[in-house]
């Protein structure tokens, strides 16, 4: 029966494929189990799926698989008796140049699976490769469809643990860590405002959105500025435009860089065209070669991350430093034109006598490559899998043995068993075909420019170890310190701007940067940097800087004010002139207009001209609460004491000269004793409303707070409606003593002056009353700094009126006119005001009908 079972439709099309376009041989040896090798030694073209220029790290893994077949091969306890044979293939950074040469690999395989017919000599055992994330997602595919194994020992993309690509076997870790590595390193530095730029494949998508997703996750502690991607398609545009937009971009000092192959060299070479300095590159990978124009001036001070790795393998180094021209052209005939072109450029360059040896000696140290030690690891993986299998079976037919590994199934039960101490650790793979790492570092590697002879050369220095296992404080570890391209040699500053300074606050522009701008009126913002500005609190305003809140002016009347120095001029000056009428008035103590005008009276007066003109002082003082409970019975007891002696004085000479202050009432006679009772008891009324006031609900003091302006502060007479009752009946009271005592005062107008004084006394009272009606309207409406001023100015008045009226005349008579002090000149005045009255008197019943007996007396 016929076991033939036909191709299905992606082998034809895949077959197809193959004969139309033709495929790249490269270096190959026979042997019993063949490897096949699809690595990168070419850059990709500019022309779509042409080969760029030879890269020489390409060809140093390249070499590095040879020499571990060689090594294999050499060892007699792995694999003895058999052979590895190798069939090296380049795909020039091109995935569909890497299916063909996939599918011309495997199609003996392929087709010795369907005929059952014999292996083919050049049929491969498993795969090497692919080199990049990119194209190992598109080959993963066809190596599932076609039951074949493959390595790949630098494809890092998260991407390829999926169960979707379990076929494909990776010696590399994944980058699932290498975005958090970089953010750390990111925020241990302090750099604020970064760019970051991959290529638009899985390798530079998945590891632009891990740092994004770091920046997140850390509440921005650090922020993208600018993320972008560049496309296959126009890639040299899109670089081009992505280089100028971040040398625009200035303060932008640090781009993370997640590219390879031709996507960092065009990237270089532009970044050299447009002279693009001064910038720290974070790098994911090392796979660019210093042929790049300017190379050593570009990276210099930069930083790539990269897998850590156990050991480097001193024997591969020994190995190439042993290499001569001979060796390299025939190892690699396909390449050695190009290879023998680098070597003589460089000797035409050079004027020294051995110059094409150490050119040739350069070229072999520039075969350099981070990932080499898991190009080891990875022709080792299929060694010591090829190994478990040929050691599994008992049978002795090695023909047998090796015709097992047509079996895809076998030879993967036989991968997961792979278990060795590699260059890169302990070599493993878990389920999806990863190695397994028990402990995730990274190596922070520094560009450091060296000058070499005549040459600037770029090495790289391990300064550092990133470990993901350990708490996030302590996951970084430097060994030595990095070398900066800075004149300082300091890490350089990436931040939108400075932070804003003290009185400002950020306004954003964009997710990643804001402006200064100032804090508004009434806040502050007194540390730098601070998004929002606070609020001064009530009764202080922000200062010019708007960096401290400061206490709002007080705006009431002060001694240090030119207002508070004229009322006290004035004060003083009215203090001095009674002071003066008082010394006077004891001078003269018994002269006859001292006499007619009431000694006693005179000096209580004197008193009350003082106790006001020390309420105007006191009004000058800060109010306190202390001052506000004094200030008000110290008014209306001062104005009640001058109040209650003019009152009595005018009713003394009401009754003296007979003259009645109302038709129907006249006081013929008051007694000392009666001037007693009418004081006190005007005092007691008055008394009988402070106490109880006091008491209750006492004078307080009130800030009244004018927004960013000033702050008044007044005495305010009630805080409860009590002490409103109070304060209004203490105000009504004084308000009738006054009218009272101006109409009294009006009615003896016309008393001879020198007596007692009893024209000037009415214009005193009216002065008086005048200015109590001019302050407390003043009082009852408002609440601002003037009520102050008028408040000294009325009491001033009121004082001044008093001293005008009542004791300057008497001491100009005494001083400037002494003849007019003297008995016979007063008892002549009274003498002519008794006969003028007694006239008046006379004739006033004639001229009217409502005349009576007492108006006639």
């Amino acid at each position: 029966m016929n076991n033939f079972k036909p191709p299905s439709y992606s082998y034809f099309v895949v077959f197809y494929l193959t004969i139309l376009y033709g495929v790249v041989q490269g270096p190959y040896k026979d042997g019993d189990v063949i490897l096949g090798g699809l690595l990168r030694v070419h850059l990709r073209g500019d022309a779509e799926n042409q080969c760029g220029e030879l890269d020489v790290g390409g060809l140093n893994r390249v070499f590095a698989m040879i020499f571990a077949i060689g090594k294999i091969n050499s060892d007699s306890k792995l694999l003895p008796n058999i052979s590895i044979g190798y069939d090296i293939r380049d795909y020039c950074e091109v995935s569909l140049k890497a299916t063909r040469i996939s599918y011309d690999l495997i199609k003996d395989k392929l087709l010795t699976n369907m005929t059952q017919g014999k292996l083919g000599s050049k049929s491969i055992t498993a795969l090497i490769g692919p080199d990049d994330s990119s194209t190992a997602v598109v080959i993963a595919g066809l190596l599932q469809a076609l039951n074949i194994s493959a390595i790949s020992p630098t494809a890092t993309s998260p991407e390829l643990s999926a169960q979707t690509y379990k076929y494909l076997y990776r010696t590399a870790p994944s980058d699932a860590f290498k975005g958090k590595a970089m953010a750390d390193l990111i925020e241990y530095f302090k750099w604020s405002y970064v760019a970051a730029v991959g290529q638009d494949d899985t390798y530079g998508r998945n590891g632009l959105w891990s740092v994004v997703r770091e920046a997140d996750a850390r509440n921005n502690s650090f922020c993208l500025a600018m993320t972008t991607f560049i496309p296959q398609e126009s890639r040299i545009l899109s670089i081009k435009n992505i280089v100028t937009t971040l040398s625009r971009r200035e303060n932008i000092r640090v781009v993370i860089l997640w590219l390879y192959g031709s996507y960092a060299k065009h990237f270089f070479d532009e970044v050299y065209r447009q002279n693009l300095t001064g910038r720290v590159w974070i790098l994911s990978d090392v796979l660019i070669s210093d042929s790049i124009p300017g190379f050593s001036s570009i990276l210099d001070g930069s930083i790539v991350v990269k897998p850590h790795t156990s050991s480097a393998d001193t024997k591969f180094e020994e190995h190439k430093n042993d290499l001569s021209i001979a060796t390299i052209n025939e190892t690699f005939p396909e390449w050695w034109s190009e290879i023998k072109t680098l070597i003589t450029d460089c000797s035409a360059g050079d004027e020294n006598a051995n110059s094409t040896e150490q050119c040739f000696h350069d070229f072999v140290q520039r075969m350099q490559g981070s990932y080499t030690p898991y190009v080891i690891d990875a022709v080792y993986s299929m060694a010591h899998a090829l190994n478990i299998l040929v050691e599994s079976t008992t049978v002795k037919d090695i023909d047998y043995k090796l015709k097992s590994t047509m079996d895809i199934d076998v030879m993967k039960s036989r991968l997961s068993r792979v278990s060795f101490a590699g260059l890169t650790g302990n070599v493993s793979f878990d389920k999806d075909g990863d190695t397994v790492v028990k402990k995730m570092a990274y190596d922070i590697v520094n560009f450091q420019q060296v000058v070499e002879g005549h040459t600037k050369r770029t090495r790289q220095v391990l300064v550092g170890q990133w470990i993901e296992n350990e708490p996030h404080a302590k996951r970084l570890h430097f060994s030595h310190n990095i070398h900066w391209n800075t004149p300082a040699n300091r890490p350089p500053k990436s931040e939108c701007l400075e932070q804003c300074p003290a009185g400002t606050r950020k306004s954003t522009t964009s997710p990643c940067c804001w402006n200064c701008v100032a804090c508004p009126r009434g806040t502050v913002n007194p540390i730098p940097g601070l998004e929002t500005c606070i609020e001064c609190p009530r009764g202080k305003k922000s200062n010019e800087a708007k960096t401290h809140c400061v206490d709002l002016p007080v705006a009431n009347l002060k001694y240090s004010s030119t207002g508070g120095i004229v009322i006290l001029v004035f004060t003083v000056a009215g203090m001095v002139a009674t002071l003066f009428s008082f010394a006077v008035t004891c001078r003269f103590w018994n002269t006859p207009i001292v006499k007619a005008s009431n000694r006693r009276f005179s000096i209580v007066l004197q008193i009350s001209i003082l106790l006001l003109l020390t309420l105007v002082v006191i009004n000058l003082f800060e109010p306190s609460d202390t001052t506000c409970k004094i200030i008000y019975p110290w008014r209306y007891l001062t104005y009640n004491l001058c109040l209650s002696f003019l009152l009595v004085k005018i009713l003394r000479i009401s009754s003296a000269f007979q003259i009645p202050i109302v038709r129907s009432f006249e006081i013929t006679h008051l007694t000392n004793r009666m001037q007693v009772v009418i004081i006190i008891t005007m005092h007691i009324v008055l008394l009988l409303v402070l106490l109880p006031w006091q008491l209750l609900d006492p004078p307080i003091k009130k800030e009244h707070i004018l927004t960013e302006q000033y702050i008044f502060i007044e005495c305010k007479a009630y805080s409860l409606i009590v002490g409103q009752g109070f304060f209004l009946a203490a105000c009504s009271y004084i308000l009738i003593q006054i009218l009272f005592s101006a109409f009294c005062s009006f009615k003896i107008r016309n008393v001879p002056e020198n007596f007692s004084e009893a024209k000037r006394m009415a214009f005193s009272m009216y002065i008086f009353s005048f200015s109590v009606l001019v302050y407390y309207p003043v009082e009852f409406s408002m609440n601002v700094w003037y009520v102050t001023v008028v408040d000294c100015v009325t009491t001033l008045l009121t004082a001044y009126g008093l001293i005008c009226f009542k004791l300057l005349p008497k001491i100009y008579i005494i001083w400037f006119r002494p003849e007019l002090n003297n008995s016979s000149q007063i008892r002549n005045e009274v003498t002519q005001f008794s006969f003028e009255l007694s006239s008046a008197l006379r004739i006033y019943p004639a001229s009217g009908p409502n005349t009576t007996d007492g108006e006639t007396g």
